[in-house]
């Protein structure tokens, strides 16, 4: 294996916080609804309340370490922030709480109440955690491609809208961060701030202003059962981009990129093509379906296995209430694989 299935460990340990901290409320509720065997229960809650408060410790310490180095973008960044500010309240609360019931001589009903309202805000702050993977997609590796062979239902027998979940997952652009809207000065100061000393690395500082995802006319790849088919040429490969961003083909998208490929994108930068497909790439799929765009210029070179294509072009349109006018600038470096053409970096920025 190349890489950790988990190279945090915050998603294994934050189980044992829930799991522990909920038995504990249940029994501390049971030592009072069961008389026979109060003793038994108080001892069984206090216990499972000191080993959880225990762990909490990891699993806090775990996701700062988680925090500052998972992949991700603005929107989720806006998440990550209240549910660590969650975690750090309730992880709080889990260590009074279990200070209280060590040093208590009796469980009271008092005690009994603020075992459940601890349990509570467990709860809430998994809520947030789980809210970061399955709807933001973070942490995660690969996604599902729906649409390869061997995977076909029928009518009726399907899994709901699963199919969709690629357009309607991730984040979305606000004006100014995606392909296509003005670069309004947003990446700087929406969304994506850290305290000082917090950051997630340096890579965020180090990336270009860049915006815009620009093609040159009559140079599309068609429909997208036929996407790969243009990838014997350099210029193709960028526009089949494109057009595969626009109309939502994730799994061209997965095809045309090597899986060591670099994307630019603002004050972002995504180091793989599972961070970019796990993150900025579904805002953009949002955002250019909105955009109408005017080639003014593109032109491509090669020198034995590696190509680039350099695209400029102006972009119109409405986006989330927002009027977009602006000059797009795209850099796109290709690598010959087999007789296939693999994006390696691409830079997406304003003329």
């Amino acid at each position: 294996m190349d890489t950790l299935i988990i190279p945090n460990w915050h998603p294994l340990m934050v189980h044992f916080t829930v799991a522990l901290l909920t038995i504990s409320a249940v029994f501390f509720v049971l030592s009072k609804a069961n008389q026979d065997k109060s003793t038994l229960f108080e001892n069984i809650a206090k216990w499972t309340l000191w080993v959880g408060a225990g762990i909490t410790v990891l699993t806090i310490l775990a996701g700062i370490d988680a925090y500052n180095t998972v992949d991700h973008d603005d929107v989720a960044h806006k998440v990550m922030k209240v549910h660590r500010l969650y975690a750090f309240v309730t992880g709080g609360a889990i260590l009074l709480f279990a200070f209280w019931t060590y040093k208590a001589k009796a469980v009271s009903t008092a005690m009994i109440a603020g075992s459940v309202v601890v349990a509570v805000m467990v709860g809430a702050t998994g809520y947030l955690g789980a809210e970061l993977v399955y709807r933001h997609g973070l942490g995660v590796m690969r996604l599902p491609d729906t649409s390869g062979a061997g995977h076909e239902h029928a009518p009726g027998q399907g899994h709901g809208d699963s199919a969709e979940t690629p357009k309607a997952g991730g984040h979305e652009h606000a004006p100014g961060q995606g392909h296509g809207d003005k670069p309004a000065a947003m990446p700087e100061k929406e969304g994506h701030e850290h305290a000082e000393g917090e950051g997630h690395g340096d890579k965020a500082a180090a990336m270009p202003k860049t915006e815009g995802h620009e093609h040159a006319p009559g140079q599309g790849h068609g429909d997208k059962a036929g996407a790969t088919a243009v990838a014997a040429d350099p210029a193709s490969v960028s526009n089949a981009l494109y057009e595969a961003l626009r109309t939502g083909d994730v799994a061209t998208v997965g095809k045309l990129f090597a899986d060591d490929a670099l994307i630019i994108e603002g004050k972002h930068a995504q180091k793989s093509k599972a961070a970019y497909m796990n993150g900025h790439m579904k805002s953009d799929m949002a955002a250019l379906p909105s955009i109408t765009r005017e080639v003014l210029s593109q032109e491509a070179g090669r020198s034995g296995d590696t190509a680039w294509v350099t695209t400029h072009s102006r972009s119109t349109g409405t986006y989330k209430d927002r009027t977009i006018d602006r000059s797009g600038r795209e850099f796109m470096v290709l690598r010959l694989d087999g007789s296939d053409w693999k994006i390696t970096m691409v830079q997406w920025g304003e003329n």
